[in-house]
């Protein structure tokens, strides 16, 4: 026989994606049967399988969110009373280059003028 049709299997798409999918359908299988697995294993899988099931982790990552979440909320306020304090200086110093543009303004209109 000539070898040929085995190249021709071998990069056929078809081929291929079937292969795909009874690999997929093959692992599926092995993961969703966890009865046959030993324990330890069992256990791997049910935590690749749902990690965020468990109410106790759920619960201490409520708890570090708030703790976060009030972390947060105590440097926003802190920022806030800086931030107020900056925005009034800020708008002096706005106000100081407006008067120093508009005295140059001036300045430059005598010098033309002469």
């Amino acid at each position: 026989m000539d070898e040929g049709w085995l190249t021709q299997v071998i990069t056929n798409r078809w081929v291929l994606a079937v292969g795909a999918y009874a690999f997929g359908f093959a692992t599926f299988w092995f993961l969703s049967s966890t009865d046959r697995l030993p324990a330890r294993f069992r256990n791997a899988v049910e935590n690749l399988r749902n990690p965020l099931d468990r109410e106790s982790d759920k619960v201490e990552k409520l708890d570090a969110l708030t703790a976060e979440i009030e972390k947060a909320k105590s440097l926003l306020e802190d920022h806030e009373e800086e931030s107020a304090s900056s925005r009034e200086l800020l708008g002096e110093l706005d106000d100081t280059v407006k008067r120093a543009n508009g005295r140059l303004k001036l300045l430059l209109k005598s010098i033309k003028r002469r």
